[in-house]
């Protein structure tokens, strides 16, 4: 029987109570990582994960506040284990336009996409193992831009560049880095943002080559790649995966 790719990996994995983040953690189960989850939904969280084994520890955490970040060090350091993979995939943001954007929807926005990745990292580098790998959540927003989204769409650009700069800076311990940059995705936060229209729905596929909006597991796929040692040779990468969106 072959090995699974992630079989008695730990990995921490945050926001993985719903959207992107749960198809990533599901894939991960099922190819035999350890994880520790890390939601402010702690609640559904449990639901989803709280009866498997390979669930290592679930912890409320708030990903804006740092002191709820320093849990997630603690829960690996009790583990007495190294961390394979850390994937901080909280992320979302207000649209506004820019005359509308106050100074708070800006702050969460940017507390949500970038201090929450970068924290996530910090807190858990120390608990890395060589060979190990870090894997962000960017967006096409990232680097399309558009109107009604300029904060998020921002957030989206410094979580790739933030990406490169892991890679560099932490090769010599032998920690990858990369991005993933997905376009519509079949999420609740997709759906809010067509406001549950299918007109808008339609008019998004028909710009979309591959013809249909993106599941996660779709997003989970890469995300596994990335992470494992399929991948030793990718650090300070980016993966679109859009199916096709941004090269019409």
């Amino acid at each position: 029987m072959n090995k699974k790719l992630m079989e008695h990996e730990l990995c921490v994995i945050t926001g993985a109570s719903n959207g992107i983040a749960r198809g990533i953690a599901e894939r991960f189960l099922e190819e035999g990582a350890d994880l520790i989850v890390a939601d402010y939904d702690v609640e559904t969280a449990q639901k989803i994960y709280g009866e498997n084994p390979q669930v290592v520890d679930i912890l409320k955490v708030d990903a804006t506040k740092v002191e709820d970040l320093e849990k997630i060090a603690e829960a690996v350091k009790k583990t007495g284990r190294r961390v394979k993979a850390v994937l901080p995939i909280v992320g979302n943001g207000p649209t506004n336009m820019i005359p509308d954007v106050t100074p708070k929807e800006f702050h969460l926005t940017m507390d949500l996409n970038v201090f929450s990745a970068f924290f996530t990292v910090q807190k858990v580098l120390p608990y890395m193992s060589e060979k190990s790998a870090i894997v962000l959540l960017s967006s096409i927003a990232g680097f399309q831009g558009g109107s009604n989204n300029i904060v998020y769409n921002a957030a989206k650009a410094a979580v790739r560049s933030m990406a490169r700069s892991f890679a560099g800076e932490l090769a010599c311990r032998g920690i990858r880095a990369n991005a993933i940059s997905p376009g519509p995705t079949e999420t609740k936060g997709f759906t809010e943002f067509i406001n549950e229209n299918d007109e808008a729905r339609n008019g998004i596929i028909a710009n979309i080559p591959l013809g249909h909006i993106g599941q996660p597991k779709e997003i989970a796929a890469i995300a596994l790649f990335l992470a494992s040692d399929e991948a030793s040779y990718v650090t300070g990468a980016e993966v679109i995966a859009d199916g096709g969106f941004t090269n019409r």
